[in-house]
């Protein structure tokens, strides 16, 4: 496998040899980006819930329940 050059100008030459087909097909590629845009979005929205609940719930200015 070769490797692309830059030449004097700074443009990309790339090799003269074919390029290999891409492995999966673009439906899985899009399914695959798909799930890890679904995990994405969910792992953020738990964080933002779970987060917003405690500082909802919790009162700093509160101090009655600690020990004296």
């Amino acid at each position: 496998m070769e490797l692309p050059r830059v030449n004097p100008v700074g443009l990309l030459e790339p090799p003269d040899e074919p390029s290999t087909p891409r492995r999966f097909s673009r439906g899985q590629r899009l399914l695959a980006g798909l799930f890890v845009a679904l995990f994405l979005l969910v792992t953020v929205a738990t964080t933002v819930v779970s987060l917003g609940r405690y500082c909802l719930t919790t009162d700093a200015a509160d101090t009655r329940a600690l020990r004296p």
